[in-house]
């Protein structure tokens, strides 16, 4: 899902999954097999309590195991089981004494040790026969003792078989697990060796019930950890109680929604798609800390659904396997239609968010969308935003969204960001800014430039230009200071393909012409300013005075056609703030493209002083009306704009060859 942020993105996708009905997804758990080896297990769903319990039984066999051993038939059975070791080792014993009594020894026991006394030394024969008695003992005391145990565990496998078989009938699925337990258990009463219930017990990873909606699991944070979860053990031996699960376990049989963003900040990508490729998924473990557990992958059952800016996407998009995983493309558009519909879906939504608004708080909401969205007939779709004014017009207007409490809130928002630009003006009417707003000048035109700050501020800035005898030579000061953008760029060399196919039969352009953006310390990026640039290249080069009192903006290809540009609304305004920083004089405005039009949404002060006929606004289609609405000339047909710029590239060349000296083109009478 691709979209600009703030669009609601993450909120009408969650809102639309939560209402999806799918097959019930399974109870997905990790069981011991052993001490060092975890399995995943999956059961009905609602069946992993009744497993718990029972497993908790189990554990709780230990006791009952000791009162076995006590119990009168495995006495009976370990005293019949010792007497009959007892009674072979006495004949061994037995025969060994009568042996040793003929050869006039006697037999000495010295504990578990059997020694010979008697005169002399003791005869070879004799000796190995006693040392023949001693290994057998140690032998049948070895036997007794693995007969005891025998009988430990018989009568403990009988005992826990009882216990086991029921539930391996029940949860068929777990046999394995089951069994793993019972031999456990069966271990301890055989050796006595303790264990740890927790190593034991299942670890839940998802769990649902009929009936309930699909899990819906959004992680903004896509690290590895929390994506596929972790194995962690504080004490380094870790268990399957340290399993710990990500949002892939809890988003099993249900939908799983991603950051692009987030998925290349934290460089998860490869793993996802592998996890996805391969449907199984593996918990992170410390490569330099190992746990000592074998974790078996997990099954990878869910829908992934990413969302995020076009940015996010750029980088992601570029491996073909991202198109193979993920092949519906969804985009948001930025904006709505402006209709009484859209408006009344936007009432209702904010009335749903729990605001208390009127007529006149919605109408300026909405005119406020429509602005954000710079086109009348448009309207913003980043309703978050709109959220955000109107719960700060809630709050100045005591709980009710009223027409004043929406413009104070406007009135605040611009005050907080209003420092730079108060600024800037006061350094306007000091002079440090250099602008004038009244008279003519050759090569000088006051264009205008957006700021690319929160919110976005328009201003003018002066562009002037200087022309001289030269070759095809048309220099960008701010190109050449490296202050230019790439699309700036682009501009200046439109603006040259304009000359040399507008003025072809004069030759090769014989002129050398300087532009400028003055008191400009910044990089500029764009081509809103090709207007200015080529008015000011043909004033300076025609000698051709150009008024003051007027601010232009507007893209221009090779042909001379005036295109739209962006941020039409702030560009107007920031040229109005200047105007009344020095004195509206009524005669002030902005020549902007035709195209432009529909995007002027201005501010309510600024549509005052235009019905009022303080400020004026101009819409061009060619950069023909905008030169004469600037000159007061007409640009075509006899001493129009075109032919004294010809005759002075003339002139111009005339010079460059060594001719007569360069004579200024006649000026209109006035």
């Amino acid at each position: 899902m691709v979209g600009p942020p703030s669009l609601g993105k993450h909120e009408a996708l969650l809102e639309y999954l939560q209402q999806q009905s799918v097959e019930t997804p399974p109870d997905l758990l990790y069981v011991p097999l052993s001490e060092r080896r975890a399995a995943v297990l999956t059961l009905p769903s609602g069946s992993e309590t009744h497993l718990a319990e029972a497993v908790e039984g189990l554990l709780s066999e230990t006791a009952r195991l000791d009162a076995l051993f006590r119990q009168a038939r495995f006495l009976r059975e370990k005293s019949q089981l010792e007497e009959g070791f007892k009674a072979e080792q006495e004949a061994r014993l037995e025969g060994l004494r009568t042996e040793a009594q003929a050869a006039g020894f006697a037999l000495v026991e010295n504990g578990e040790r059997l020694e010979l006394s008697g005169p002399g030394p003791i005869p070879a024969e004799l000796a190995a026969r006693l040392e023949e008695v001693s290994l057998a003992n140690l032998t049948a005391l070895a036997d007794r003792e693995a007969a005891l145990r025998r009988l430990r565990r018989e009568q403990a496998s009988h005992y826990l078989s009882a216990r086991v078989e029921p539930l391996m009938a029940q949860f068929p699925q777990a046999r394995a697990y089951l069994e793993a337990l019972k031999a456990r258990l069966v271990r301890y009463a055989e050796t006595g060796e303790a264990f740890d219930p927790a190593q034991w017990r299942p670890n839940l990873l998802t769990s649902s019930h009929s009936g309930f909606p699909p899990p819906v699991v959004y992680e903004p944070y896509a690290t590895a950890p929390r994506l596929f979860g972790q194995v962690s053990a504080p004490s380094g031996v870790a268990n399957v109680s340290h399993i710990r699960p990500g949002a892939v376990h809890r988003a099993q049989g249900g939908f799983l929604v991603l950051d692009a963003e987030s998925l290349k900040r934290e460089g998860t990508w490869e793993a996802l798609k592998r996890a996805l490729h391969n449907e199984q998924v593996e918990p992170v473990t410390d490569a330099q800390h190992p746990v000592g557990l074998e974790v078996e992958p997990f099954p990878v059952q869910v829908q992934v659904l990413l969302v995020g800016s076009h940015e996010a996407f750029e980088s992601l998009e570029s491996d073909p396997a991202f198109t193979e995983l993920f092949r519906i493309r969804i985009e948001f558009s930025p904006t709505l239609s402006a209709t009484p519909e859209q408006r009344e879906a936007l009432g209702g939504w904010l009335s749903a968010q729990g605001f208390s608004l009127t007529q006149g708080g919605l109408s300026q909401l909405y005119d406020e969308a429509r602005r954000m969205a710079e086109h009348r007939d448009r309207m913003d779709a980043r309703w978050v935003e709109i959220r955000a004014l109107a719960e700060e017009a809630a709050v100045l207007g005591e709980g009710v969204l009223s027409a004043d409490a929406v413009q104070a809130a406007l009135r605040a928002r611009d005050q907080r960001a209003f420092c730079s630009e108060e600024e800037f003006l006061r350094s306007v009417q000091e002079g440090v800014w250099s602008f004038q707003l009244t008279g003519q000048k050759v090569g000088e035109v006051n264009s205008l430039v957006l700021l690319e700050t929160l919110p976005a501020w328009g201003r003018p800035a002066r562009v002037t230009a200087r022309a001289a005898p030269g070759r095809d030579h048309l220099i960008s000061i701010d190109r050449e200071a490296g202050l230019g953008g790439q699309v700036f760029h682009k501009a200046v060399l439109t603006l040259s393909g304009y000359l040399r196919s507008r003025y072809a039969e004069v030759g090769s352009f014989p002129a050398t012409v300087s532009l400028a953006f003055e008191q400009n310390y910044v990089p500029i990026e764009g081509d809103s300013a090709g207007l200015a640039e080529l008015v000011a290249v043909l004033s300076a080069i025609g000698r051709i005075p150009l008024r003051q009192d007027l601010a232009l903006t507007g893209a221009v290809d090779q042909t001379g056609r005036v295109q739209a540009v962006g941020g039409i609304a702030a560009k107007v305004e920031g040229f109005f703030r200047v105007c009344q920083a020095l004195g509206l004089s009524g005669k002030q405005g902005v020549i902007l493209p035709r195209a432009n039009i529909p995007n002027l949404t201005l501010a309510s002060e600024v549509m005052e002083a235009l019905r009022e006929g303080r400020f004026h606004l101009y819409a061009v289609e060619t950069a023909d009306q905008a030169l004469e609405l600037l000159s007061g000339t007409r640009a075509e047909g006899f001493k129009g704009i075109h032919e004294r710029v010809r005759l002075a590239l003339e002139a111009f060349a005339r010079l460059e060859e060594g001719g007569e000296e360069e004579k200024e083109p006649q000026r209109e009478p006035g």
